[in-house]
Order: structure tokens, then sequence, then C-alpha cells
């Protein structure tokens, strides 16, 4: 059965289930079971099936729509890549259609549901870890992928070295004269999402560590990222006897916590502690807040251009594009003096 002749029904036949099951596959993955979504997908491969809609579509040759995969769908940084994404796409005239994750289970149906039913140009996924299983069925799929945050072998990535980032602001704060660091952040407990903040802390222990600085433990915290819990773990670390003159919070938003948590407890920035956050987010330029800039907006147009091109060229070789970390340097951090910089002059 080619292409061309096979329907809907067909698929049904096939997959031994009713039409309607096949239309909820197409179109409402999650709500059928994992069962017959699989005998579904598996017949829709067997026998070329083209949904009437992709059809259209695809005599169109373009569907004009690019979609992108995420979790952490509120989060500000999440924004500002869209933006970036919607900067390229709105120019070329595509739709974009965000497709929020919030569990392993639900990636999965989403990946089943775009290569199943094809019905989007390309794809770009922004901070998750896929399954081989996953990859292999975008491979199969034809969409042009890019990935974002992550380095997956064989398709675009726009890689982000978060462990680099980590070691950059300890390398800053070094520089600056602080011996004492800390370190505060949202645990990464979404085995479906990039690690950023253990890679982040990782890169900033080991840098500390080849100058023969190590974290205290009461001076690290890890938790959920809830108003709730993030205050009581910064709240904890605030109130010891003896406080980091530094901390490296993971995030724009968790620093900003810091920051208010602080001058709740008499604590003077950058006088006390030194701060510095991660992501360079809009609202940072306000508050004065020293941050590793990630470049959220350069890497989601990176990441749209790269789709673009494929478009273009899909059988070309995959590209990386590594995006540059910097320090923007504000008022959160200062100069300790009577100590030696890394080259062992005072400052």
């Amino acid at each position: 059965m080619t292409q061309n002749t096979a329907t809907i029904y067909d698929v049904a036949n096939e997959a031994q289930v009713s039409p309607a099951t096949v239309s909820r596959v197409l179109n409402e993955p999650s709500k059928v079971n994992a069962e017959k979504r699989d005998k579904v997908l598996a017949a829709i491969a067997s026998l070329h099936f083209v949904p009437k809609a992709a059809a259209v579509a695809n005599a169109r040759q373009s569907y004009k729509k690019i979609g992108v995969i995420a979790p952490f769908f509120t989060q500000p940084s999440f924004m500002q890549r869209l933006r970036g994404i919607s900067n390229v796409l709105s120019g070329h005239h595509y739709e974009i259609v965000v497709y929020s994750i919030e569990s392993q289970e639900e990636m999965l149906e989403y990946i089943d549901m775009l290569t199943g039913s094809r019905r989007v140009d390309g794809l770009i996924v922004l901070c998750l870890k896929l399954t081989d299983m996953m990859l292999s069925k975008l491979r199969e799929s034809g969409i042009s992928v890019c990935f974002v945050e992550s380095n997956m072998e064989g398709f675009d990535s726009v890689v982000i070295d978060n462990e680099s980032g980590g070691k950059l602001a300890a390398e800053f704060l070094f520089n600056k004269g602080y011996r004492r660091p800390g370190f505060v952040g949202e645990s990464s407990n979404k085995t479906y999402a990039v690690p950023a903040t253990e890679e982040r802390l990782r890169g900033f222990t080991g840098f500390f560590a080849k100058h023969g600085i190590s974290i205290m433990t009461e001076h690290t915290w890890l938790g959920e990222f809830t108003d709730q819990k993030v205050d009581e773990g910064i709240s904890r670390l605030l109130s010891q006897k003896v406080l980091p003159d530094c901390i490296l919070a993971s995030s724009d938003l968790i620093a900003i916590r810091v920051m208010k948590l602080a001058k709740i407890n008499g604590i003077q920035i950058p006088e006390d502690i030194a701060l510095v956050g991660f992501d360079n987010l809009d609202f940072t330029e306000y508050l004065n807040l020293t941050t590793v800039s990630q470049e959220l907006d350069e890497s989601g147009r990176t990441a749209a251009e790269l789709i673009l091109d494929r478009q273009k060229d899909p059988d070309r070789t995959a590209r990386k594009v590594h995006i540059q970390l910097r320090i923007v340097e504000r008022a959160t951090t200062g100069t300790k003096t009577g100590s030696k910089n890394i080259t062992g002059g005072l400052i």
C-alpha cells in the first residue's frame, strides 16, 4: 500500500483499533494508552500514512510551523530564548507551536505525535535530555531538529557549557579576592531536563578546589524550586555564624531571593557577601546584579537560523554552535582588599 492510498481506516485495521483511536493518537496522544499508541504508530509507519492536513501541507512543501519543546515554560529564561526564536522565524512567516513538558512520559507522547503526524517543519528542543529511542524516531522522521543547551551527536546543536559558566564565575570572584565561596540553586530533579544547576556547581567548586579552597557544606544549598523552599534554604545559609564572602546563584531568579533575604537579615551586598547570578535576564540590569550571561536571545536566534538553514539543505553535516559565556559585572560584586589575586599580587 502506498502513501497516496493509505487512509485512517487502513491504519485502524492494521493496528486493530477504531478510527477514532487513530485520530486521538494523531491529535491527543496522551489520551491513548501506550500499547495502543505504539500499535497505531507502527501501522502509520508501515503504511506510510500521511494525515489529510499533512498531505495538503506536503503539497505546499511546507507546514510553515516550527515546534518548540521545553520544560520550565513559565520561566523568564525560556521566554527570552523564545523571543530570539520568534525574531528570526517571524520574518520568514513561520508559526511557532510551543509544547511544554512536565514528565518523561509526556515528552515521549509529543515525540510520537510529531514524528507520527509530521505537523511541523522543524523542532527546537530546549534544555531536554532525550532517550536513544526518541533520538532514533527524530532521525527517521526527517524533521529538522536543533537542540539548545544539549550537545546531541548527529543533530544541530546550540551548546551552552554550564560547567564552564560555573568556572567563569569562580575565577571572577577569586580574582576579586573572595576566598569563602557559597552556592545556592534549584536541584535538577527532573530526569528529562539538562542538569544545569549541578553542572554549574561542578565548575564553580572545581575552580576553587584547584586553588586549595573547599566550599563548606553549610555554604551550599540545593533544593526544590518553590518560593518557600528557596527562602528556607537561603535563610538557613544566611543565619550561620560564619558566612560565605561570595555566592554564586544557579539562576538570576535565585539571586534576587538572596538579595531580598540578605536585606531582611541585615547583610549588605556586596560589602558582606558578593553575589553573582546566572542567565542575564532583562531585569538584572535594573537590579544592578552581576551575572553570567548565557546570551539567551542569541541562542534562540541561532537555533532558529540553524533550523531554517537545514530546511534549505536537509543533507548537510550537523553543526554545533558554542555560545560564549561572559560575566556582566554590576553592583553586587566588589573587590575584597587584602587578598592575593590569581597571579599572587595584592588587590
